[in-house]
C-alpha cells in the first residue's frame, strides 16, 4: 500500500491553502494604495490643464472681442477716424478673466462658485496708422495663473468702409 500522512499534517496543509497570509494582504493593500494615489494625482493634473485651457480660451475671447470692435466700427473716407481706431496704445487693467455674472443667479450658484482663483489680466490695444485710410491693430491679453505668465495676441488690418 502507499504511505499516508498522519491526520494532523493533512489538516495543516489544507489550512495553509485556504488562508490568506498577512504579507499577502499588506502587499495587496500597497498595490491598491499606489493605484489610488496615481489615479488621484493624474486627475488633479488633468484638472489643472483644463483650468489653464479655460483661462486661455477666456483670454482669447477678450482679444477677439476687441478685434471685432476694431473691424466693425463704421469708418467712412469722408468722416474722421473713429476713436477706437486712433493711433496709439490703450491699456485696460484689472479685467477679471473668470468673472461670470450668471453664476450669482438663483439656481446657478453652488458651494463651488467662489472657489475659483481670481485671475486678473491686462488688455493692451496698439493701433498703428499705415496710411490715411488704413490702420494696423495688435491686441494682447496678459495674465498670470499659478505663478506662470501667459500672453494671447492677435493682429489685424483695417481700412475704411468705402474707397
Amino acid at each position: 500500500m502507499g504511505t499516508t500522512l498522519p491526520k494532523r499534517l493533512k489538516q495543516n496543509r489544507f489550512r495553509a491553502i485556504l488562508g490568506i497570509t498577512l504579507p499577502e494582504v499588506v502587499i495587496a493593500g500597497a498595490v491598491l494604495a499606489l493605484f489610488i494615489v496615481g489615479a488621484v494625482s493624474t486627475m488633479a493634473q488633468i484638472n489643472r490643464w483644463a483650468v489653464a485651457a479655460r483661462y486661455r480660451t477666456l483670454a482669447m475671447a477678450l482679444v477677439q472681442q476687441r478685434v471685432d470692435q476694431i473691424l466693425t466700427t463704421p469708418w467712412s473716407v469722408l468722416s474722421t477716424t473713429p476713436t477706437i481706431l486712433t493711433a496709439g496704445t490703450t491699456t485696460e487693467t484689472k479685467l477679471p478673466l473668470d468673472n461670470d455674472p450668471y453664476n450669482n443667479e438663483a439656481g446657478l450658484s453652488s458651494a463651488f462658485t467662489n472657489l475659483d482663483v481670481q485671475v486678473i489680466d491686462t488688455r493692451t490695444t496698439t493701433i498703428t496708422s499705415i496710411s490715411a485710410h488704413m490702420v494696423s491693430a495688435v491686441v494682447t491679453v496678459s495674465y498670470t495663473y499659478r505663478g506662470h505668465s501667459y500672453t494671447v495676441s492677435m493682429n489685424t488690418l483695417r481700412t475704411t468702409d468705402d474707397f
